[in-house]
């Protein structure tokens, strides 16, 4: 185990202190395509990312970051900064088939805007995805 991942377990572990470590793999996943994207166009660096982030990813743009930084390390990654488009949450009303906004964080359950009614599912929100990735 690397010292800083022993330092997150300690962090997580024996401090009990909240640790987003479910931005590590997906982080992985964003530098792998990334790095596979600059070896195809034979790239010197990438400069940026940017990723298309639905806000029921929770995902903290300042520890995804910071994974990114020490993950890229010795690779042509290393430096770029992941830039977030956020999308918000939608659903659509399965009674009148009005789609709707809604804070997640709310702790009622979202109802239609439009009749009221409880019974919807969700249309965005989820969403991760890499939109774009510039290099040199």
């Amino acid at each position: 185990m690397t010292g800083f991942l022993k330092k997150l377990w300690y962090s997580f572990a024996v401090k009990k202190e909240w640790c987003h470590i479910h931005e590590l793999p997906l982080t992985q996943k964003i530098l792998d395509i990334a790095l596979k994207y600059g070896e195809k166009n034979q790239s010197e660096k990438i400069i940026t990312v940017c990723i298309r982030v639905g806000d029921l990813r929770d995902f903290v743009e300042e520890i995804t970051q910071r994974y990114w930084d020490y993950l890229s390390i010795g690779t042509i990654a290393y430096g770029a900064k992941i830039k977030f488009e956020r999308v918000p949450v939608s659903a659509i009303c399965n009674n009148c088939e009005n789609i709707f906004y809604f804070d997640w964080h709310d702790e009622d359950k979202p109802c239609c805007t439009k009749c009221g009614n409880l019974d919807n599912r969700l249309i965005t929100g989820m969403e991760l995805e890499v939109k774009e990735i510039s290099i040199l």
